[in-house]
């Protein structure tokens, strides 16, 4: 098991600097377990099936796989974009 030795910070009377840390750390595994409850209710709320009309071809998928590879491919063309965008120089 892996974990960061504490630092004492003998201005602050001994406390452990490690403790902020660690509420940082709870805080952010709260926020994660809320984000995917969130998104759990979201899927199931979204299970119904659409159509899906190409220019060639129809499919029925669940809203919630349509929403999801929008998104995907948003991000990936984002990503794409910005990776080929030049820096400005400083």
């Amino acid at each position: 098991m892996h974990s960061e030795p504490s630092s004492v910070d003998p201005d602050e009377g001994g406390k452990e600097v490690g403790k902020a840390a660690g509420r940082r750390h709870q805080a952010r595994l709260i926020g994660i377990l809320v984000v995917g409850v969130l998104l759990g209710w979201f899927a199931l709320a979204n299970i119904r099936r659409v159509q899906i009309d190409f220019w060639v071809f129809h499919r029925q998928a669940p809203l919630i796989v349509v929403i999801l590879i929008s998104g995907l491919l948003g991000a990936l063309i984002t990503f794409l974009i910005m990776r080929h965008k030049p820096k400005a120089e400083e």
